[in-house]
């Protein structure tokens, strides 16, 4: 292994275990202002999917551009040097293959369905130029942080199984053992991302330079490429990670790392059919509108569809939110959780509050402050609470079910959902009365009764209601703040 072998090896190493600290810290509540989402704001794929679907990026992801230019200039070094899953897939071809197979021409040969990750990017844009963003989905660091936080988090001790997380450890897993196979199959062959800084990439100053007077024809430097970009005759530039495997590799030392003088020719474009691609991006087209219509479209207001706090409006929350689970990592209760039928096929694992599951703090405003893309905004304790002079931030109401509720129902005492209100006054309020027995005995008994007036929806009373698997008391989106139409009817006060 040579010396910038061994530097890549240090960088790579880096990179994943500050991903997987930031991503562990996150999880365990870790209060300090930590980067959580450095690695998303760096996230070109993001950035450009927030452009297309909602016309907007937020400051953070300005960040994507620096990265688009260190890949104008050194090419796909994410991919081959700082990508968390590049690496994992990295190790385990490494764990999982022995040297004589993922070191083999017939392995690393470069095939032409590799392009099928450019038809990937080709549908992901053009389903968020119409609105509907699903980037997420493949996009290698939303899709880590899946597989990592509802795959691996759930099987430590103390961890919490998540609604639909074999689905997210399970693809995650399956491209980590295709890396048996083919290492990096998922870089090579799927990763939008890395065909999109591939399309940068093609234009890159640095890249690898055959001297062809040199060059004996030996195809060695085929045999460790991590990218299958094949270097020897027409270098596929845009499917090169940077490993630079292929240097030491060439027996004649007739490659190099370096600017190419003088400056490189147009480059040549992707292995794409023209045909192909027109056809993905009208496949796109009449598929968006079935995604956006399954499960009763965006504007249809869902009970169970409890947003967190600072949510944006449902039409424009789906077009700016990855699906990366930032956010329910970061929920120090666990009540957010991945929508799996609440939002339809459209907002698919985007989060949702189960008040079953855990409350929504009064104060807390973490879900905002990582949120990478601004589809929850970031609030203040103030701005949440109310306490700055304005209406509170409300994600639901809450209603009391006297068919279950046992002061209401069973004449049996218990005011714990009152006592748990954080709003000031509380929203629960008593209706108190004498019930007699069928002892005979007279029982006082207080009923919880709902303000709906002062209820934030936060879900404490829910969570902690005595009775059983389907509380008494429950909560509903209707009285969100960022729904005007969400609304209850409420008659005027009487006189």
């Amino acid at each position: 292994m040579t010396w910038f072998q061994r530097v890549r090896v240090v960088y790579q190493g880096f990179f994943l275990l500050l991903f997987l600290w930031l991503l562990a810290r996150l999880a365990a509540g870790d209060l300090r202002d930590l980067p959580f989402a450095v690695f998303h704001h760096a996230d070109p794929l993001s950035a450009v999917g927030l452009i297309l679907a909602a016309g907007t990026i937020p400051g953070a992801l300005v960040w994507a551009t620096v990265l688009i230019g260190v890949t104008l200039v050194f090419g796909r070094v994410f991919c081959g040097w700082i990508c968390p899953l590049g690496t994992l897939q990295h190790l385990a071809s490494w764990l999982l293959a022995g040297r004589s197979w993922r070191e083999s021409l017939q392995v690393n040969r470069y095939r032409r369905w590799y392009a099928l990750k450019s038809y990937i990017l080709v549908a992901l844009l053009v389903g968020a130029l119409v609105g509907t963003l699903q980037s997420g989905w493949l996009d290698p660091l939303s899709l880590a942080v899946r597989g990592l936080a509802a795959g691996l988090w759930p099987a430590l001790p103390s961890g919490k199984p998540v609604p639909g997380g074999w689905l997210a450890a399970g693809l995650l897993l399956a491209i980590l053992i295709a890396s048996r196979h083919i290492p990096r199959l998922f870089c090579r062959a799927l990763c939008p991302l890395g065909a999109l800084l591939g399309g940068f990439a093609r234009f890159a100053v640095f890249r690898i330079h055959r001297r062809a007077e040199g060059c004996n024809d030996c195809t060695a430097c085929r045999f460790a490429c991590q990218g299958a970009d094949e270097p020897l005759g027409a270098h596929r530039v845009h499917e090169c990670h940077v490993c630079l495997n292929c240097l030491p590799a060439c027996p004649s030392q007739a490659l190099r790392y370096a600017p190419v003088p003088p400056l490189p020719s147009p480059p040549a474009r992707p292995d794409l059919s023209r045909r192909a691609a027109i056809g993905t991006a009208v496949t796109t087209l009449a598929v968006a509108p079935l995604l956006r219509a399954a499960g009763g479209g965006r504007n249809v207001a869902r009970p169970e569809l409890i947003r967190p706090p600072g949510a944006l409006p449902e039409n424009e929350f789906l077009k700016q939110c990855v699906k990366c689970s930032l956010c329910q990592q970061a929920c120090p209760t666990g009540a957010l959780q991945p929508a799996i039928g609440q939002a339809g096929v459209e907002g698919f694992w985007s989060p949702v509050l189960v008040p079953r599951r855990g409350w929504c703090e009064y104060a807390c405003t973490r879900c905002g402050e990582v949120c990478p893309t601004g589809a929850i905004e970031r609030l203040t304790a103030a701005r949440k609470t109310g306490y700055d002079g304005g209406e509170p931030v409300r994600i639901g109401t809450a209603f009391v079910d006297r068919g279950r509720c046992l002061p209401w129902a069973m004449g049996t005492p218990c005011i714990v959902c009152e006592e748990m209100c954080p709003t000031d006054p509380k929203a629960i309020w008593f209706e108190e009365v004498e019930q007699t027995g069928r002892d005979g005995r007279i029982v006082r008994l207080q009923r919880p009764v709902v303000d709906p007036q002062r209820c934030v929806g936060c879900g404490i009373c829910e969570n902690r209601c005595p009775v059983g698997e389907r509380a008494a008391i429950y909560v509903t989106s209707v009285g969100e703040s960022r729904d005007p139409l969400n609304r209850m009817v409420l008659a005027p006060p009487t006189r």
